[in-house]
Formats: structure tokens, sequence, C-alpha cells
């Protein structure tokens, strides 16, 4: 199990390192796979479940792809027009096509769905393409790397200290794992981690390249990862409790589904990209 699990994440990492490097129309296309899928492993929980009709998470699923091209191309204005389609196309659906269907639990679960996936998953396209816009070398990648880095670097500390001195449980009754314990290292390797790897990109690109990324960004980043990455994880827990599942899906080997990997980025990207864009990029 162990190789089957370096296995697939090595795959998985390399498919997503090779398209965010190579930006544009590539990563979008990748994201916007990644939020179908992920949108079509909610569904099918929700449909095991008898809440939704198979063929209404055809407008979900489409929705998870524009919001993520819809943002590449026009960025996050594009947001209210998915949305509000979103809503108005659902409601018209249950209106006349599956009238015999309890429309009001349907419809939101229709659009939670892509709301989950493509309007979250949109936001690493959206923090690429605006790195790449502020950086003189167009290398806006690298930023998005070191966001991830940080979420991997919290929650592999978070879990192996929480799996040998975790006591005082945080969250029991959604996932049983979580600790006090692994929550303090992990945010403590975590804003460490953030201000040696801000170190290491200036230092390897020179003092030139992200001249705001500065030690206090860095670790504002590193504190947004600390707080939002847990809440994500515990998101997704909280919807795989309810209908009593382990992992969303089993795309990606010994690992699960989509949704499995990119929980903890559901919520640390989108407030990292507003806090750089409000705050920083300004």
């Amino acid at each position: 199990m162990v190789w089957k699990r370096v296995l697939g994440a090595v795959i998985f990492g390399l498919i997503f390192l090779g398209t965010l490097i190579w930006g544009g129309l590539p990563f979008t296309f990748g994201i916007a796979f990644a939020a179908a899928v992920g949108a079509v492993e909610l569904f099918s929980l929700f449909e095991s479940k008898g809440v939704i009709i198979g063929t209404a998470a055809l407008i979900g699923i489409m929705g998870s792809i524009a919001y993520v091209f819809l943002a590449h191309f026009e960025g996050n204005v594009s947001y209210g027009y998915v949305t509000v389609g979103l809503l108005f196309v659902s409601f018209l659906w249950y209106m006349i096509v599956l009238r015999h269907v309890r429309s009001t639990n349907a419809i939101a679960l229709t659009v939670l769905a892509p709301l989950i996936t493509g309007l979250c998953l949109s936001h690493l396209v959206l923090l690429r393409d605006m790195a790449d816009a502020a950086e003189p070398a167009g290398k806006g990648w690298i930023i998005v790397i070191f966001v991830v880095a940080l979420i991997w670097v919290y929650d592999i500390f978070a879990w192996a200290v929480g799996r040998k001195v975790g006591r005082r449980k945080i969250v029991p009754g959604i996932s049983p794992n979580k600790s006090l314990e692994g929550m303090v290292a992990g945010t403590v390797a975590a804003v460490s981690a953030s201000l040696l790897f801000r170190y290491l990109i200036t230092w390897i690109l020179g003092n030139n390249s992200y001249p705001w990324f500065s030690n206090g960004v860095a670790v504002i980043i590193g504190v947004l990862v600390c707080l939002l990455g847990p809440v994500g994880d515990l998101a997704e827990s909280l919807i795989k409790r309810d209908y009593g599942v382990k992992d969303t899906g089993k795309i990606i080997l010994a690992h699960g589904g989509i949704m499995d990997r990119f929980d903890s980025t559901l919520f640390v990207v989108p407030a990292v990209y507003y806090y750089l864009l409000l705050f920083v990029l300004t």
C-alpha cells in the first residue's frame, strides 16, 4: 500500500507541476478537469442517497468548468455571471424537466458542488495569472508552488505529531484524528517553512524577483494556510461523514479522489489570492 501511495502522489504531483509550469490554457484545462472530476465525485455521493437526479448533475459539472475557464479569460468578475447562471438554469431545470423531485434540496446541491469545486479551485488559475503579471520574469507558478508546499508541510507535521502525541481532539465528531498538538506542530512548521521557502526563492531568482514578496507577506500566507487549510479538510470530512464514505473517489492511486487531494486548498488559495490582490499587489 505504501508504494501505491507514493506512486499515486508522484504521478499526481508531476501532472499538476507540469501543467502549472506550462501555465496558460494547459494549466486552465488541468484545473478545469480536476474541478469536473471533483464535481462528479460529489454528485455521485449526492445521488447515492437519492437527493439529486443524475441528469441534473450535468448542470453542476458544466458550472464547475465554466468557473475555471472564465476565471482565466475574464478574471474574478466572471464569478457573478456563472453563479447567477447556475441558479437560473437549476431552477428552470427543476421547474420544467424534473418536477417530481424535491426541488429545494436538489437545487441547493446542484449549486453547492460547482461552488466547492469550480469556484474554489479556479483561484489556483487566478493566483498563477496574477503572480505571473506581477513578476518581471513571468514565473508566477512559483507562488502557487509556495502555497501548495506550505499546505503539504502543515499536513505532514500535523499528521505526524498528532499521530504520536496527539491527545486533545479538536473536532472528534467530524475528524477524530485531528488534535491540538498536531495543529500547533503544523502551524510552527508551516510558518517557519514560509520564511525558509521565501529566502530560497529570492536567493535562487535574485532579489529583483518578486519585490513585493517580503518576510511579512510570507508569514501572513503561512498563517492563512494554518488557519484555513484545516477548515477545508474538515469541510470535506463533514460531507464524507454525512454520506458514510472514506474517500470521495478513486481516481488517484491509493489516495482517493480529486477532492481528497485538493480539500486543504479549497479555502487557502482563495484567501491568499484576495490577500495579495487587496493588500499587496494594489
